[in-house]
């Protein structure tokens, strides 16, 4: 009986021990970051080319790390940009050409994510 109990009290104070523990993840997302700017026109035309530009005001490289942002159109991956230098500010340009109206969505190396719809006129 008395191992059973000191069993419990053990297993009760690893749990308590291993909730308190912030994950190396939860501790990145916890630092302060930029904010992710994402630019498009306000009137996109069926067919013809448009920028669309992406960019951090300052990005944080640690080590060998590199920070990252991916871009998609709708379901469709358009690609991972990498940044291994550490830089006051990033910036993407990108030219695109729709046909229709579709979903843009920019995740960073934070988790972030920037959804806006690019509506074609």
């Amino acid at each position: 009986m008395k191992r059973r109990k000191l069993l419990n009290y053990a297993l009760k104070a690893a749990l308590l021990g291993a909730m308190s523990i912030t994950s190396a993840e939860t501790f990145k997302s916890q630092r302060k970051t930029e904010p992710i700017k994402v630019k498009v026109p306000n009137r996109i035309k069926s067919g013809e080319p448009f920028n669309l530009r992406i960019s951090v005001s300052k990005v944080e490289c640690e080590g060998e790390d590199s920070r990252w942002f991916e871009v998609w159109l709708g379901q469709k991956y358009l690609g991972r940009f990498e940044i291994s230098e550490p830089t006051q500010k990033a910036e993407f340009n990108l030219t695109l050409t729709l046909k229709r109206s579709v979903k843009l969505k920019v995740r960073d190396y934070y988790g972030r994510i920037v959804v806006k719809r690019l509506n074609v006129g």
